[in-house]
C-alpha cells in the first residue's frame, strides 16, 4: 500500500482532515488556511496561478502543495510555489520556490540553503501566517528562476554514457539514500520506455533527471522537498552545473565542452518561531 495520496484525492483528504487541538506548546495550522494564504500571496504578488498539485500522507497528517505560476515564458518549465504542512507535530510549516516541468509536472528544486526558505514552527501565534512573507519570496525570485532555466538548458545539452547514468543513480541510492528500490525499478522502466517526450536525446542529463524526479512523486510528503533539492544538488555537483567540486565526489565525464563555472548567491534559511 502506498504511503501517499496525490491529486484531487489528496486535496479532499487534506481539507477533510481533523485539525489537532491547540496546546500551550503547539499551534496547528489548517491545511485549508495554508492553501488559501499561498493562493492570496501569489495573487497579491501580481501573478496568476496556472495549476495546483497536492500530495499527502494517507492520513493527511503531512501535506504538500505545489502552485504553478505564470512567471516568465520558458518552453519547458514554470515557476512554482511549494509548501509543507503537518498535523503530527514533527514538521514545521515550510515554503520554498521551485520549478515544474510542463510535460509531466515533475518537480525541480534548487538547494534552498543557497536561496533561502521560509520556515515557521507550530508555536504561539503560528496559526496566523505572517502576511506578505510568502509574497516577498515570490517577488524576489529572479535569481532563482534564472538558475533553474540555466541548469535545465545545460542538462539538455549534456549527453551521458550508461556509466555516467549509473554513477548518478548510484550516488542517489547508495550514498544519499534518496531513492528506494521501488523508485529504482521505475527509473529503469523509464529509461527503457519513457512515459513522456522531453524533446531531447534519450541519453541527455535532462531526460535522466526527469526519469528520477518522476519517481520522486512517490516520495513521502515529509521528505519530498528535501528529496527534490538533493537530486538537483547531485546533478549540479556531478555535472559541473554550478560551483567547483569538493574532494568527496569528482565530476563525471560528459559528452560536451567543459561548462562555465558560476557561483550562486547565498541566502540563509530563516527560522521564525513566534510567541
Amino acid at each position: 500500500m502506498k504511503r501517499t495520496m496525490s491529486g484531487i484525492h489528496a486535496y479532499s483528504k487534506m481539507i477533510g482532515a481533523s485539525l489537532p487541538e491547540k496546546t500551550d506548546t503547539y499551534t496547528p495550522i489548517a491545511h485549508s488556511n495554508v492553501i488559501n494564504r499561498v493562493r492570496a500571496e501569489i495573487t497579491n504578488a501580481g501573478f496568476i496561478i496556472t495549476g495546483e498539485e497536492y500530495r499527502c500522507s494517507n492520513d493527511a497528517q503531512v501535506a504538500v502543495g505545489t502552485f504553478r505560476m505564470n512567471y516568465k515564458a520558458d518552453p519547458d518549465i514554470e515557476l512554482s510555489a511549494n509548501f509543507l504542512n503537518s498535523y503530527n507535530k514533527q514538521y514545521a510549516f515550510r515554503f520554498n520556490l521551485g520549478g515544474l516541468v510542463k510535460v509531466c509536472n515533475n518537480g525541480m528544486m534548487l538547494n534552498n540553503n543557497k536561496f533561502g526558505a521560509y520556515k515557521r514552527v507550530h508555536k504561539g501565534a503560528a496559526d496566523l501566517l505572517a502576511e506578505g512573507k510568502i509574497g516577498e519570496f515570490i517577488k524576489d525570485s529572479e535569481l532563482y528562476w534564472e538558475n533553474l532555466v540555466e541548469h535545465k538548458d545545460k542538462m539538455k545539452d549534456i549527453l551521458l554514457t550508461s556509466t555516467n547514468q549509473h554513477d548518478l543513480i548510484g550516488e542517489l541510492f547508495f550514498k544519499k539514500k534518496i531513492l528506494n528500490t521501488m523508485q529504482l525499478n521505475q527509473i529503469r522502466t523509464e529509461l527503457e520506455k519513457p512515459s513522456f517526450e522531453y524533446k531531447v536525446d534519450s541519453d541527455s542529463a535532462w531526460a535522466l533527471y526527469n526519469h528520477i524526479t518522476l519517481s520522486l512523486k512517490d516520495s513521502h510528503p515529509s521528505t519530498w522537498m528535501d528529496d527534490q533539492a538533493a537530486v538537483h544538488e547531485v546533478f549540479a555537483h556531478m555535472l559541473g552545473l554550478e560551483h567547483t567540486f569538493d574532494d568527496e565526489t569528482e565530476a563525471i565525464s560528459v559528452v560536451e565542452a567543459e561548462p562555465s563555472v558560476y557561483e550562486l548567491e547565498e541566502v540563509s534559511v530563516e527560522e521564525m518561531p513566534l510567541f
